[in-house]
C-alpha cells in the first residue's frame, strides 16, 4: 500500500470544502503526548463523548481515518483518543446527528468508537508488509498506518503521516497496552458508574490501571461524590418464596419487563410454576459455592434427591456439576443437563443413581434419553477453527482480495464447516425436541464440561417447544438462565483478557446464528428481529456489561465483593435504555409477530381475512416454480380480499375449486411460515417449530458478517426494505382497526386517531409517510455504510450522484434525490431499568 503524493489537506474529504473556499482547521495542539491544559480550557479541539467513569489516557492529533476498502485515497482529519473504555476518533468536522443507523445512535459508543474489548488485533501497515502488534511489546520504530480489526468483523484504518512522532508512539503504546488487559477487573465494566434512580451518578465502581505507557496527564470528568445505593440480599432465603405474580397468558408486545436474574430462589420458583413442572424443587446446597464453582447458588433438581445425596454425588462429577433441570414440557417430559464423571472416580454407579432419580419423577417412569454432546456436536476447537476461516472470508486485506475470492466463495464457506456446525447443533436440538414432544421422554444433555454446547442445545430445544422463549423477555430470561447463571465461560470464550490459553471460541455466536436460521424459516414466530441478535453480539464485546465478563457466578460474586464494603453493582445488558432510546428499540420488534399476536384476539371475518394476509406475506417453499399455481392463488385471494366481510355469504359466482398441492410438495406445511420434513410433531401444534436442515434452508448470515463491506450491500433493497414495508403495513392495519373500533362506540375517545404500534417505520398522523421512512435504505440497515458518508461529511454527497439515483430507479435527468428526507434527532431516553 502506498499514498498518493500531496499535502495534508489533499487527503481530506471533499465534503470539508465549501464551494471554492477551504475551511480553516484549528491546530489540535503541541506535538507531545498527554493533554495540554491550556488547550482543554480554550476548547480549541473537539473531544469524544465521555461516560461517567471514563477518562482519557492518550491522544494524537492530525490523524487521518480511512474508510474500509476505500483505496486509501481520501481520509478524514481528526484526533485519535484512547480512554479506559474505548479508542475514539473525533473528526475536525462535527458529524451529522440526523442519520438513522443504529450504530450512530448508540448512547454508550458511536460509530467511530472502538471498545477496547472489541479489538481482535492491531496491524502495522506499510507499502511492503503487514505486521501484527503484540501486547506487551513497546513500539520503537515509526508507525505510519495501523489497521484495527474488531471481533465483530469491522475494520478501522488510521494514518499518522501528519502526526508528530512523539504523539504517534505514545498513542500506539497506550492502545496496545490497554486493548489486551490481563485482569478482568481492568475492564471498563468496573469503572462505569450506573445512574441512580434520581438520574445522578455514584462514584466509580472499581480500579483503573494507571500504569499504561504514554499517560502523562489524564482528563478526569468532574463528578459529585454520591453514595451508591445497594440493598443487600437476605442472609437466608427460605424454601417457600413469596407468591409470584400470575403468569401472563400472552407475551408482552413491545418493550419487555424486567428480566429475572435467577440469583434468587423466587425466580426459580416462578419458572417452575410458569412451565407447570412437577416433582422438582429448588436446591440451596450450593450456597457459597460449596459443591461446585460453576453452578449457581440455587438450581432445580428432582424432588426425590436430598441435599445429602447431591453432596455425596458432586465430587464424582466434573466440577461438581450434578444433573440439574432446564425446562419441562406440559406432558411431563423434562430437559436436564449434566456433566460426565471425573476420570479418576471409582464410583461409576453415581451417574446411574442420579439418572434413576430422574426416571422416578417422570409421570410414566420412563427412562431418560441421554444425548452425548461430545459425540453429536462440534468441539470447541472445531468451532474456533471454523470461526477463524469465516473471519478470513469476511475481513479481507483489500477490496481487490475480497472480489478475487468471489469465485471460490461457496467452496471457502463449505471448507470452513461453519454451516455444518450449525446444522449439527440444530439436528441434536430437533432430536431432543422430538423425543420430548412426541415420545414424551425426558432428555438429558451430557457434556464433559456442561458449560458450552449444552447451553446451545438446551436453549434451542426450548425455543422450538416454548413460545415464551421466542418473545424478547423470554429470550433474555433464557440466556440469563441457560448461559449466564449456568456458568458459560464468557470471559474465556470472548477473549476479554490475555492470554486466552486457547480457550477462545465463539460458542454464543454459534447459538445466535442457529436462532437466526430458525427466524428465517419461521418469520412470524419471533418477537425480535435480526437487528436484536446482532446488537446483542456487539454488546457482548463492549466490555461494559457484567453479563458477559465472567466465567461463572462464583467469579462474579468474588470479584464484585473483593475488597469492597458493599458489592459492586454492574450494568446488565438487558437494560436496553442504557444504549438506545425507546423509539430506537422498536427496531428490535418484529412487525409480523405483532400482527400475528393481534389476530389472536378475535375471530370475526375481518380478523380472519387479515390473518390470511399475514400468511400471504410469508414465503412458501412448497409450491415449486409452477407459475400457474401462483396465478390461480392470486385470483382466489384477490376475489376474497374484495370484500372480506362477506366472504362467508353466498355469491353469484361459485368459488374457485381448491388448489391441489403439487406432487413434490412437502407433507407438513407449518403455519409459522416454513415447512418441515423431519417430523410430524408440528402438524398438530402450531407452537412447535421443527426446522428443515437440508439443502438451501440453512444460509450464511450475510446481514451480520458482511455488514461492514459496503460493496456487497444493495442500495434501496434487501431485507430492510421488506422490513420497512411490513412495518408500514402493520401500522396501517392497526390504524384501520382503531378506526373500526371507534365507529362502533357511541362516544369515541378524542385522540389523533393513532395508537402506538411498536414498529420503527410508521405513518404520520396526517396519513403521509414520515420523513424518516423516506430515508434511503440499504441492505446493511440499521448499520451504517462508512464509505458512503465520510465521517464528518455529508451523506447526501453520495445520494445525489447519478449512480445513487439509478440504483433507486430514479431518472438520471433529475437533479435532486426525490423525497430523501432526514429523520429527526434521537428521542429522549426513558427511565433506565437496572
Amino acid at each position: 500500500m502506498s499514498f498518493s503524493k500531496g499535502t495534508f489537506k489533499s487527503y481530506l474529504n471533499s465534503s470539508t470544502f465549501v464551494g471554492d473556499k477551504k475551511k480553516k482547521f484549528d491546530s489540535p495542539g503541541p506535538p507531545d503526548s498527554g493533554i495540554d491544559e491550556d488547550e482543554e480550557e480554550s476548547g480549541g479541539s473537539r473531544h469524544p463523548e465521555m461516560l461517567e467513569g471514563e477518562i482519557i489516557i492518550g491522544q494524537a492529533h492530525n490523524v487521518l481515518r480511512f474508510d474500509a476498502f476505500s483505496g486509501l485515497n481520501k481520509g478524514i482529519s481528526g484526533s485519535l483518543y484512547c480512554t479506559n473504555f474505548k479508542v475514539s476518533f473525533v473528526s475536525a468536522n462535527k458529524p451529522p446527528t440526523n442519520l438513522i443507523e443504529l450504530d450512530r445512535r448508540n448512547q454508550l459508543f458511536k460509530e467511530n468508537d472502538i471498545p477496547l474489548t472489541c479489538i481482535e488485533s492491531i496491524w502495522q501497515v506499510s507499502s511492503s508488509r503487514r505486521r501484527q502488534l503484540q501486547a506487551g511489546v513497546s513500539l520503537s520504530s515509526a508507525v505510519k498506518m495501523i489497521e484495527i480489526r474488531c471481533k465483530n468483523f469491522k475494520v478501522h484504518t488510521f494514518s499518522f503521516k501528519f502526526t508528530p512522532k512523539s504523539q504517534t508512539r505514545s498513542i500506539m503504546n497506550t492502545i496496545v497496552y490497554h486493548a489486551f488487559p490481563t485482569n478482568a477487573q481492568l475492564l471498563f465494566a468496573f469503572a462505569f458508574k450506573l445512574p441512580n434512580s434520581n438520574g445522578s451518578f455514584p462514584q466509580s465502581n472499581g480500579p483503573v490501571d494507571k500504569k499504561g505507557p504514554g499517560t502523562n496527564k489524564w482528563k478526569v470528568i468532574p463528578q459529585k461524590p454520591i453514595q451508591q445505593k445497594y440493598t443487600p440480599l437476605p442472609d437466608k432465603i427460605t424454601r417457600v418464596p413469596a407468591t409470584p405474580p400470575p403468569v401472563p397468558e400472552k407475551p408482552v408486545i413491545g418493550r419487555p419487563g424486567k428480566t429475572p436474574q435467577y440469583r434468587k430462589c423466587a425466580d426459580w420458583e416462578f419458572e417452575l410454576k410458569r412451565t407447570g413442572a412437577r416433582n422438582l424443587r429448588v436446591s440451596m446446597i450450593n450456597q457459597d459455592f460449596r459443591i461446585s464453582e460453576s453452578l449457581p447458588e440455587y438450581f432445580v433438581v428432582p424432588s426425590v434427591c436430598s441435599d445429602g445425596e447431591l453432596n455425596r454425588a458432586a465430587p464424582h462429577f466434573e466440577d461438581g456439576r450434578v444433573p440439574f433441570w432446564s425446562w419441562s414440557h406440559s406432558n411431563g417430559s423434562m430437559l436436564m443437563r449434566m456433566t460426565t464423571l471425573r476420570p479418576d472416580t471409582v464410583h461409576l454407579d453415581m451417574e446411574d443413581n442420579m439418572l434413576e432419580s430422574i426416571t422416578l419423577i417422570h409421570p410414566s417412569k420412563v427412562q431418560p434419553q441421554i444425548l452425548d454432546l461430545n459425540k453429536l456436536c462440534p468441539s470447541i476447537r472445531e468451532i474456533q477453527s471454523s470461526y477463524v476461516k469465516i473471519q478470513e472470508m469476511c475481513i479481507p486485506e483489500t477490496l481487490k482480495d475480497f472480489w478475487a475470492s468471489d469465485e471460490r466463495w461457496l467452496s471457502s464457506l463449505d471448507s470452513s464447516k461453519w454451516i455444518h456446525n450449525i446444522s449439527m447443533c440444530l439436528n441434536v436440538a430437533v432430536s431432543a425436541a422430538t423425543a420430548m414432544y412426541q415420545d414424551e421422554t425426558t432428555v438429558v444433555l451430557k457434556e464433559v464440561s456442561g458449560r458450552d454446547l449444552s447451553c446451545v442445545v438446551s436453549s434451542l430445544v426450548q425455543m422450538m417447544l416454548d413460545p415464551f422463549s421466542r418473545s424478547q423477555l423470554g429470550f433474555q430470561s433464557l440466556i440469563q438462565r441457560e448461559w449466564v447463571i449456568a456458568g458459560h465461560p464468557f470471559l474465556d470464550r470472548c477473549g476479554h483478557i490475555t492470554p486466552s490459553n486457547g480457550e477462545e471460541a465463539p460458542v454464543f455466536l454459534l447459538f445466535l446464528d442457529c436462532v437466526h436460521q430458525l427466524m428465517e424459516q419461521f418469520p412470524s414466530a419471533f418477537e425480535f428481529t435480526d437487528t436484536y441478535l446482532m446488537t446483542l453480539w456487539d454488546s457482548m464485546f463492549s466490555g461494559i456489561f457484567g453479563t458477559f465478563v465472567f466465567n461463572s457466578e462464583k467469579q462474579r460474586v468474588r470479584t464484585c465483593r473483593q475488597g469492597a464494603s458493599t458489592p459492586i453493582k454492574l450494568a446488565t445488558v438487558w437494560a436496553w435504555t442504557l444504549q438506545y432510546s425507546k423509539n430506537d428499540q422498536n427496531l428490535f420488534n418484529n412487525p409480523l409477530y405483532i400482527l400475528r399476536q393481534s389476530q389472536k384476539r378475535g375471530n370475526n371475518p375481518a380478523e380472519l381475512a387479515l390473518r390470511q394476509l399475514v400468511k400471504d406475506m410469508q414465503p412458501d417453499f412448497t409450491l415449486g416454480c409452477n407459475m400457474g399455481v401462483y396465478r390461480s392463488m392470486a385470483r382466489q385471494r384477490a376475489q376474497m380480499m374484495k370484500n372480506p366481510l362477506r366472504s362467508g355469504r353466498r355469491t353469484k359466482k361459485p368459488p374457485l375449486p381448491p388448489i391441489p398441492p403439487p406432487p413434490h410438495a412437502y407433507p407438513n406445511p407449518n403455519v409459522n411460515g416454513a415447512n418441515s420434513t423431519s417430523s410430524n410433531a408440528n402438524a398438530s401444534d402450531p407452537n412447535i417449530l421443527i426446522p428443515s436442515l437440508t439443502g438451501p434452508f440453512l444460509q450464511f448470515w450475510t446481514a451480520c458478517y458482511l455488514r461492514w463491506i459496503p460493496s456487497v450491500h444493495i442500495v434501496g433493497g434487501g431485507a430492510p426494505m421488506l422490513y420497512k414495508q411490513q412495518c408500514e403495513l402493520v401500522d396501517e392495519i392497526q390504524h384501520l382497526k382503531l378506526k373500526l373500533r371507534n365507529l362502533k362506540l357511541k362516544s369515541p375517545p378524542k385522540t389523533n386517531g393513532f395508537e402506538e404500534s411498536n414498529v420503527y417505520f410508521t405513518r404520520s398522523p396526517e396519513g403521509a409517510i414520515s420523513k424518516k421512512n423516506n430515508q434511503l435504505l440499504t441492505s446493511a440497515f440499521p448499520y451504517s455504510i462508512s464509505d458512503l458518508s465520510f465521517i464528518g461529511g455529508d451523506r447526501r454527497s453520495f445520494l445525489g450522484t447519478p449512480l445513487a439515483r439509478f440504483l433507486r430507479g430514479q431518472s438520471l435527468l433529475d437533479t435532486e434525490v426525490g423525497g430523501a428526507g432526514l429523520p429527526t434527532s434521537v428521542m429522549e431516553t426513558d427511565e433506565v431499568e437496572l
